[in-house]
């Protein structure tokens, strides 16, 4: 039958990947690690694995830190775990598999991007990976510190709350959670090197894998010591929904939104990426909505997003 896999990452998620290794790593940052960034401290973001109790061989020894009735608007699947990825290591392991390596998916010059997907709604015309905001591309380097992928001392490095490593199957863009966003076009000031940067983004990266392997274990390590919590996976016949998030766990005290509007807020959040560079850059841009741009919505902001950015390791 096999066993399926499909992982939705959403909120402060920078995806790390290495030049023709064929690994990467997600890694949820840390917003606590920060203090202000711009002159407003960043509300707490929790980094959360959820998946439903009825995926797994081991429901009861999988250790969730909470048990909830079902996926809202879903109750009937069934109970749903979470669990809580504060300090930890993740691994998903293939048993029996040849590991062929991490890929990433581009299409090219066959997707709209930088505009948004003619077909807005459609997952399939997001899976690009250039939806997701390029470091690299906005301030001309976007390697990683070295440190932030290390666990010196048995300790997670500032400004990493967790890390998920992927040795094996498909990573891409995703549909953006929310549909008043699917239509947007987002702008990066231009600094010394480029004019303005101007793109669709999405807030979501997709991971999946396909395998005839004999299991697939999910394995929350933490970093510290401690039990490992482990995740094993049922065969079926359709792939396993996971979302790992890493999304505020608050909106920002009143005093800050009565300092700064709902989409400066949005974007200070992706500030946060620019401490994690190998070298600072003075210049941060921000995404911000392009006015110009007729929306589809009309309620604002609708509340922070927290859209993934791209490193590189070497």
């Amino acid at each position: 039958m096999g066993i399926g896999v499909s992982v939705a990452f959403s909120g402060l998620c920078a995806l790390v990947t290495s030049n023709g290794t064929g690994t990467g790593q997600v890694v949820l940052v840390d917003t606590k690690a920060f203090g202000e960034v711009g002159g407003v401290e960043l509300p707490a973001h929790a980094p959360t694995l959820v998946l439903g109790l009825g995926s797994l061989v081991n429901p009861e020894a999988s250790g969730p830190e909470r048990v909830i009735a079902g996926w809202p608007g879903n109750e009937a699947a069934g109970p749903v775990g979470l669990w809580d990825l504060t300090g930890s290591e993740v691994r998903i392991r293939v048993q029996g598999s040849d590991g062929s390596g991490l890929r990433v998916f581009s299409a090219d010059g066959a997707s709209s991007w930088p505009e948004p997907p003619r077909k807005a709604d459609d997952p399939e015309s997001w899976r690009d990976i250039r939806y997701v905001a390029d470091i690299a591309s906005i301030v001309g380097d976007g390697r990683i510190n070295p440190e932030l992928l290390t666990n010196a001392g048995g300790a997670m490095p500032r400004g990493v709350a967790a890390r998920i490593y992927l040795d094996d199957g498909l990573i891409e863009a995703g549909l953006p959670s929310r549909e008043e966003f699917r239509d947007d076009v987002f702008e990066f000031a231009a600094n010394g090197n480029r004019g303005p940067l101007r793109q669709a983004l999405t807030d979501t990266l997709h991971w999946s894998l396909s395998t005839q392997a004999d299991a697939v274990v999910i394995e929350i390590a933490p970093v510290s010591g401690g039990a490992v919590r482990r995740l094993v996976l049922k065969a079926n016949s359709t792939p396993h929904r996971l979302l790992i998030g890493n999304l505020p766990v608050h909106d920002t005290d009143v005093h800050a939104q009565h300092a700064i509007n709902d989409e400066d807020i949005a974007a200070l959040h992706f500030r946060a990426y620019y401490e994690l560079l190998r070298h600072t850059p003075d210049a941060r841009p921000m995404p911000r909505l392009l006015p110009q741009h007729e929306r589809r919505s009309t309620g604002g902001w609708m509340g922070p997003i927290c859209p993934p950015a791209r490193f590189q390791s070497n």
